[in-house]
């Protein structure tokens, strides 16, 4: 296997796991939504600093578990393509990691957001008219991480290299 020859070739690689992990597993693409929908209601909200910073540590938490999750199935269906009961338990270990991970976000986001049920519908419209940027800043994140993505490549798991 090949060592990326400079460090723009370890982020390209990088971007192709991410890309991997979000195209192939839809638990990932599930926790990527959430985490779309907690920092538009966290930016709606107006939340203080602390508290936007607790959710955007646990999302990238759960982000992180599933793709290690993601790394660790993948590895153990290279080593054991035949059931074994060891191959079985690796990946329920990391299967639970992310629960974990995900059952500890939920409390965070409970504990932030729903207090603040009530101010929804006018936090919307006051933001909104107030600030409609950062929406569209959103939107052209969305598009540089896609761009990002497409750029890394679709080849997944034919590569050399990482």
């Amino acid at each position: 296997m090949k060592r990326a020859e400079n460090l723009w070739q370890s982020f390209r690689y990088a971007f192709r796991g991410l890309g991997y992990a979000i195209s192939s597993q839809r638990n990932m693409r599930i926790h990527l939504a959430a985490a779309s929908l907690m920092l538009g209601l966290g930016w709606l909200l107006r939340l203080p600093a602390s508290e936007f910073l607790a959710v955007l540590l646990a999302i990238t938490v759960v982000l992180v578990a599933e793709m290690v999750n993601t790394a660790v199935e993948t590895v153990v269906d290279l080593a054991s393509p035949e059931y074994h009961r060891l191959a079985e338990v690796a990946k329920d270990v990391a299967a639970g990691a992310v629960l974990i991970a995900a059952l500890g976000a939920a409390a965070v986001g409970a504990d932030v957001f729903l207090p603040r049920v009530g101010e929804l519908p006018m936090a919307i419209v006051l933001q909104l008219s107030r600030h409609p940027w950062p929406l569209v800043g959103l939107l052209v994140g969305w598009g540089i991480v896609g761009g990002l993505l497409v750029w890394a490549g679709p080849r997944g798991l034919d590569r050399e290299g990482g």
